[in-house]
Parts: C-alpha cells; sequence; structure tokens
C-alpha cells in the first residue's frame, strides 16, 4: 500500500492534464471541414494516431500536397497545412470547465500576414473584437522621431503583421511584418521609429489583454 500511494498521487496529478488533451482531441475530431478545408476528418484522427505512435504526423490532404502536425501538447496544435500556411491553435480557459479555441492562420510570403479567429465548442465563431483589442500600425511606433524616419513611416500603407501563439502559456506575440516591403534604405531609415519588440498579450479573464513590459 505504501508503495500504491506515491503512484496514485502522481495519477491524479496528471489527471488535469490528460482531461485537457482529450478535450483538445476531441476539438480536433469535431472540427468540421469547413475551417481547414484542406484536411478531412480522417486526416486529423490519422495527425493524432501518428503523434501517439511517435511517428511523423505527416498526411497527404485532399490538393494532393502535405500536411503535417508539428506539434500537439495538452492545448496546442501547430499544423504545416501548406509549405506556404501556418496554423496555430489554443485552448483557452473561459472557467473551471469550458474553453474556447483561438486559431491563427499565417500566410508565409514576402511579407508573412496572419489572421484570428475564436471559436466555442460548438464550433461557432466568436466575436473576435469582444475577445482580443487586435493592435493597430501605429502600436508600433516610437513617440519621436525624426523627418527621415517620418517620412519613411508614411510609405506602411499596408499593415501587416504576423500573430504567435505560446505552446506553453496562454499568451499571444504580435510582431509587425509591414517593414518587409520597404527598401533596404527605408527601413534604416525607420528604424529608429518602429518598436523592435512583438507586441505581447496574455489572456485574462476570458480576453486578450496587452502586456506592457517590453
Amino acid at each position: 500500500m505504501k508503495r500504491l500511494l506515491p503512484l496514485l498521487f502522481l495519477l491524479f496529478g496528471l489527471l488535469p492534464e490528460v482531461k485537457a488533451q482529450a478535450l483538445l482531441r476531441e476539438w480536433l475530431t469535431s472540427m468540421p471541414d469547413s475551417v481547414m478545408p484542406l484536411l478531412t476528418h480522417n486526416d486529423r484522427l490519422d495527425f493524432i494516431d501518428f503523434c501517439d505512435a511517435q511517428m511523423a504526423a505527416v498526411v497527404t490532404n485532399v490538393m494532393d500536397g502535405t500536411s503535417r502536425m508539428d506539434t500537439l501538447t495538452a492545448d496546442y496544435v501547430h499544423i504545416s497545412y501548406t509549405p506556404s500556411t501556418d496554423v496555430e491553435m489554443k485552448l483557452l480557459p473561459t472557467s473551471d470547465t469550458t474553453h474556447i479555441l483561438c486559431m491563427v492562420t499565417t500566410v508565409k510570403a514576402r511579407v508573412s500576414d496572419s489572421r484570428i479567429a475564436f471559436y466555442d465548442a460548438q464550433w461557432q465563431p466568436l466575436d473576435a473584437s469582444a475577445l482580443f483589442a487586435e493592435p493597430q500600425m501605429e502600436d508600433f511606433r516610437s513617440a519621436t522621431a525624426d523627418d527621415t524616419a517620418a517620412q519613411a513611416w508614411d510609405k506602411l500603407d499596408i499593415y501587416f503583421r504576423t500573430y504567435h501563439l505560446s505552446p506553453d502559456e496562454p499568451s499571444l506575440r504580435c510582431v509587425l511584418t509591414a517593414t518587409d516591403f520597404l527598401s533596404e534604405d527605408d527601413r534604416a531609415a525607420l528604424a529608429p521609429l518602429v518598436s523592435r519588440e512583438p507586441l505581447q498579450y496574455r489572456w485574462v479573464d476570458g480576453r486578450f489583454i496587452v502586456h506592457h513590459e517590453r
């Protein structure tokens, strides 16, 4: 009995993580095909099975391309959806027993860009503005700059940014990528005006809140 007690404590300690991982798998299994049209229901099941078997989680998608699940944890998934598109998903708690899912889709091109979406447990889209105050390009601008930098800033007429979910905690980073459109000289001129650090967000009371330590 004395030998069993430590094992029982260990098993009980693991129960929340096991439950969360099972919950995440339920989300992946119940996902409508319309959310990720290149992957069928069987593709997503294969992803999970491959991960359980510690095999490369790679499938041939409906366009005869390759999709890969790179990471599957208790509450986070990263999928290389296509060679030019990544998808991240993160379960975020809204109470002790309920979650919503945050999904970030990033298109990797000359200038990478992301879109963010939120879903409830029935995969119904949620109003993103109620859960996340999406940053604007001005949020990356410092308070002071010379005329040359200001002129370079005016050339940033298209707002591109990437979002990055954390595998380890309920947080989000936003990186400005719009400057990648500029020439090398304009980027150099703009450097004093643009923050080099990403904007950091933390999930607090059911909402992503900007974290001001930058």
